[in-house]
């Protein structure tokens, strides 16, 4: 018995090392693999690494198998006693699958990515990140099933189940099961993904060479730092537009990357980001339409709709922003938690970084709020005359400019850690060389 934790310490170092690769993802490490002079400056293109995309597989793996053992906890408790209940009572939820589902599963999703980025050494941030949506996704559906707002046809097998919380992507159900895919699906996913790819790449190298940050700023990293004064810094909103495009290819580029490894195993799933920056015609069509449909469609089956059955629209919406900010404060904790092993318990940034927690929430509250303006002011004249007279994409600009004065408060913690340098090494980027 003694043995035992040397042993699973050494299955875990085992699989960091050489299926994580933790060492080696932990600072971008890349050659030149050309060398090119322009204006008397010398610049390298790095090609993409390829253990930083076997290490994403990896962890999308281990997700999927602790998101399917929790699966058949979900459907035993939670699920089957729900289809044993009449339609009259298909929404009312069992003391039983509420302790479950709150009690026992929800909190192993909380807790499950901090003892495994511990115990599989995971140093890179955007490795942590995903590791988080793998169980994030996972306590989100969850929710859905204990309060009966599951997908159509899902609950409707075992192995359904299983495949839904699988993937941090929303397969397609019918009435036989999962919707299979096509090789046209694969050979769409997989161009897209070298198309957003490479633009990520360039974008990447554009603002790489100001460390992510075009304009310096004044504004402290703390809660109690947040001014709307510094929000109206042209400075300030050049950033947050630079950092929001940056988000939306990032988002955008690992949908395709994770939708074509789900297409070539046959499943079909529902897009993710649909260019909500420059397409969207309000803010409701923003956040419910356009940007993150996966998460936006966890968050209304498994908080909005919940809520809706009791409260109003825009308190059902007000849950589901604060809700949103919740998860994504929990979501920072986790890429930025730090291994004390290695670092030892006197580390600085960014080995260590403490984040400005609140800063999320108070970002979607912001929101949550302009959605109820929306919802009570989205008739009046002047909105349909801006709608009939100004380009489409005016209208979207309009539309995320309500959001970007401070969306810092949201992306802020993300610029000042290595966050997006442990994310470039997965694209072809120009770094110079001669500085």
């Amino acid at each position: 018995m003694s043995s035992s934790p040397t042993t699973l310490q050494s299955i875990g170092s085992w699989i960091g090392h050489n299926l994580l690769y933790s060492e080696a993802l932990e600072s971008d490490q890349r050659l030149p693999c050309l060398t090119f002079t322009i204006a008397n400056g010398t610049y390298g293109l790095l090609a993409p690494s390829l253990q930083f995309w076997l290490a994403l597989g990896t962890c999308l793996l281990l997700g999927a198998i602790y998101s399917a053992i929790l699966s058949c906890v979900m459907y035993k408790f939670i699920i089957l006693p729900r289809k044993l209940h009449s339609q009259s009572s298909k929404y009312l939820s069992t003391s039983t699958s509420l302790l479950i589902g709150f009690g026992v599963i929800m909190p192993l999703c909380v807790i499950y990515p901090y003892y495994g980025i511990h115990f599989l050494l995971i140093k890179n941030k955007v490795i942590k990140f995903l590791f988080g949506i793998a169980s994030l996704t996972t306590a989100f559906r969850c929710s859905e099933a204990v309060f009966g707002f599951l997908p159509t046809h899902v609950d409707e097998s075992l192995w359904n189940v299983i495949v839904y919380n699988a993937f941090p992507v929303e397969c397609k159900f019918d009435k036989v099961g999962a919707i299979p895919s096509t090789w046209a699906n694969v050979g769409y996913y997989v161009r897209n993904f070298g198309v957003s790819c490479c633009a990520l790449g360039l974008y990447c190298s554009f603002l790489v060479m100001s460390d992510y940050k075009l304009y310096p700023t004044e504004e402290g990293p703390k809660l109690g730092d947040v001014s709307l004064y510094n929000a109206l810094n042209w400075h300030q909103l050049a950033n947050n537009f630079s950092i929001a495009i940056l988000f939306q290819i990032y988002l955008t580029t690992f949908s395709y990357a994770i939708n074509a490894v789900t297409s070539l195993v046959g499943l079909t799933q529902i897009p993710m980001m649909l260019n909500p920056i420059f397409e969207s015609t309000s803010l409701s069509d923003f956040w419910g339409r356009r940007w993150n449909l996966v998460v936006h469609g966890m968050l209304k089956r498994g908080v909005y709709k919940p809520v809706r059955t009791k409260y109003s629209r825009l308190a059902a919406a007000t849950a589901a922003f604060l809700a949103s900010g919740f998860f994504h404060e929990w979501l920072l904790s986790v890429v930025l938690y730090p291994d004390y092993d290695s670092v030892g318990e006197d580390c600085a940034p960014p080995a260590c970084f403490q984040p400005g927690y609140g800063r999320n929430t108070l970002f979607f509250v912001w929101n949550a709020g302009l959605i109820g303006i929306e919802y009570a002011f989205t008739g009046a004249a002047i909105f349909k005359l801006l709608k009939k007279h100004l380009p489409p994409v005016i209208i979207s600009l309009l539309v995320t400019s309500t959001a970007l004065p401070v969306a810092h408060w949201f992306t802020n913690d993300y610029v000042r850690t290595d966050f997006f340098h442990d994310g470039q090494m997965g694209w072809p980027i120009i770094i110079r060389l001669d500085e």
